[in-house]
C-alpha cells in the first residue's frame, strides 16, 4: 500500500528522485549476479574453465547470455566475481565462532573449519584451486591470494613459536606445506569421497598440527 504521501504529481517525483539517486544495484540486480555465479561455479566445476563460455553458464542459469555482458562487462569480469565471491566464502566459514585459548587449538580449529567447508562445497572449491595452481583469471601473473595466505600462515606459525607453543622450526616452509596441502585437500576429498568425514575433519588437522605443536592437538586423544 502507498502513504498519501507518495500520492499525486508532488509524489511521483519524489519517487522518480529517489530512484534517480539511488546508489548501487538493486536487490533484484543482486539476485541474479549471485545466480549468475553460482551458475558459473557449477558449470567450471562440471566442464572446467575453458569450456565453460558465457552460453553454457547462461543456460545453466536459464538466461539470456548477455545479461552476463551486462551484469559483469565481460566473461573474464564474471570469472573475477566468482573467484572473489568463493574466497569471500571461504574466509567467513573460517572465522571461529568463539576465541581459541591457544594457537595450538587456532591450528586445528582453522583447518578442521576448511575440511569441512570443503566437504560440505566442494564443486567451488574444485573450481577455486584450479586459479590457486594456475592464473587463469588473467591479469597478474602472481596469485595475490595465495601469496597473501602465505604470509598471513608464516606470521601465525611464528607467533605461535615466540610463545612456546610450536617448535622452532621455518616458519616460512611450514606455512608452505600447509598452503600447498590446503590446496590440494578438494582433490584429495574428490577422488576418495566424503562418506568418512572424520578422516578430513580430525585426521588431516591433526597431521600438520601434531607436527609442529610442542603439544599435541586437542582432539588427538578423541574417539575414532
Amino acid at each position: 500500500m502507498r502513504c498519501s504521501a507518495c500520492c499525486g504529481p508532488d509524489g511521483v517525483i519524489r519517487i522518480l528522485i529517489m530512484e534517480s539517486v539511488r546508489e548501487g544495484p538493486s536487490f533484484i540486480e543482486l539476485a541474479r549476479r549471485r545466480q549468475l555465479v553460482d551458475a558459473a561455479i557449477e558449470t567450471i566445476a562440471e566442464v572446467g574453465l575453458a569450456k565453460a563460455s558465457n552460453a553454457a553458464i547462461a543456460a545453466r542459469a536459464h538466461v539470456s547470455p548477455g545479461l552476463i555482458n551486462y551484469h559483469f562487462g565481460s566473461r573474464q569480469g564474471l570469472i573475477e566475481q566468482m573467484r572473489a565471491t568463493i574466497q569471500q566464502r571461504v574466509d567467513e566459514a573460517m572465522e571461529p565462532i568463539e576465541a581459541d585459548d591457544s594457537y595450538v587449538s587456532a591450528l586445528e580449529g582453522m583447518l578442521r573449519r576448511f575440511a569441512t567447508y570443503c566437504l560440505d562445497n566442494l564443486p567451488a572449491m574444485l573450481v577455486l584451486t584450479q586459479f590457486t595452481r594456475h592464473d587463469q583469471a588473467g591479469g597478474a601473473t602472481e596469485d595475490t591470494e595465495r601469496v597473501k595466505g602465505l604470509e598471513e600462515l608464516r606470521s601465525f606459525i611464528t607467533e605461535g613459536q615466540r610463545c612456546g607453543q610450536f617448535r622452532p622450526t621455518d616458519a616460512r616452509l611450514v606455512a608452505s606445506v600447509l598452503m600447498n596441502a590446503m590446496t590440494d585437500l578438494p582433490r584429495e576429498i574428490r577422488d576418495r569421497g566424503d562418506t568418512d568425514r572424520v578422516v578430513f575433519e580430525r585426521d588431516w588437522p591433526l597431521l600438520f598440527v601434531n607436527s609442529i605443536a610442542v603439544t599435541e592437538g586437542a582432539n588427538h586423544h578423541g574417539d575414532g
